[in-house]
């Protein structure tokens, strides 16, 4: 999950620095921000692994904003009158993430069902039917996750649309800002990221692949080399696996394989599944708070 310079925090204030004294919050998600963008810098293209770190991080952000948000500090200087416009914002942009959370949330569910079913049917040998229906959801999977990363590049652009001008004399204000607009963002990276390894868009193919592409189809390669050549994640390996042994006549060693493929899948799909519910009751409570600021 690689964070572009698009991603850097985009907090515009008319003073010059900010005092050596900021809330020891503040500095813990900056720091926990550095932290998660230096996983990230090594994190392309996504994995399985790298999405379950980022998804970490992001709960660890959003227990942290939680306690910023909450205290008594924080809320006073944001409930003023003149950051309202500033709010509202942010609790528009919770809506949009808890969305798209909620959204990936079932889709991660749904694709651990499908490969249930697959594995109970490589089991007893009649995976033809199942095989189907999988490739089915995950065509019409694909059109949804297209949807989906649509809406974090809106988040994004109204991230980077606008600038926050704070006074001089509300350093404080000011780090808070910063704080929750860099939290914004690498939630964007995050989710983003993890759409794409549920649906990796298929990319001009370079020399590396095109020649490993052919080696797979001479047998000469298999999908786990693929994998440590970053060609491909794991849900794309189930792919070529399930097309390498199609029918109930198959190999032994290749269904062997596919099932291998499977409970690795099942299991990490379970993290990413339980992150997910975290962060979803994380921007829950998020929103809940900016709205209790609101009516402040």
């Amino acid at each position: 999950m690689a964070v572009s310079s698009k991603h850097s925090t985009r907090c515009q204030v008319k003073s010059i620095s900010l005092p050596c004294r900021s809330h020891p919050t503040t500095i813990r998600i900056e720091q926990q921000l550095n932290a998660a963008k230096l996983d990230a810098a090594t994190a392309t293209p996504p994995s399985a692994k790298t999405v379950c770190n980022g998804l970490s991080h992001l709960t660890a952000l959003y227990k942290s904003m939680a306690d910023l948000l909450n205290s008594s500090t924080t809320r006073v200087s944001i409930s003023r009158q003149q950051n309202k416009k500033w709010v509202e914002d942010i609790v528009d942009e919770s809506v949009k993430f808890l969305d798209v959370c909620g959204n990936t949330r079932d889709m991660v569910t749904q694709i651990k069902e499908h490969i249930t079913d697959l594995h109970c049917a490589l089991r007893r040998r009649r995976n033809t039917e199942n095989n189907v229906d999988y490739s089915s959801f995950r065509r019409k999977m694909k059109k949804d996750v297209k949807r989906l990363v649509g809406s974090l590049k809106e988040v994004d652009n109204t991230i980077g649309g606008g600038s926050m001008v704070v006074d001089s004399d509300h350093h404080q204000l000011a780090a808070v800002m910063k704080a929750v607009v860099g939290v914004s963002e690498m939630t964007v990276a995050v989710l983003e990221s993890l759409l794409l390894f549920l649906a990796m868009p298929v990319s001009k193919p370079n020399r590396l692949s095109f020649v490993v592409s052919k080696l797979i189809h001479k047998g000469m390669i298999a999908c786990d080399d693929q994998q440590e050549l970053g060609i491909l994640n794991e849900l794309d390996a189930i792919d070529a696996g399930l097309q390498a042994a199609p029918c109930k006549d198959g190999s032994s060693e290749k269904i062997q394989t596919v099932k291998c493929r499977l409970e690795r899948v099942e299991s990490q799909l379970e993290c990413i599944e339980s992150r997910l519910e975290s962060i979803f009751r994380r921007l829950i409570g998020t929103r809940t708070s900016l709205l209790n600021i609101m009516s402040q």
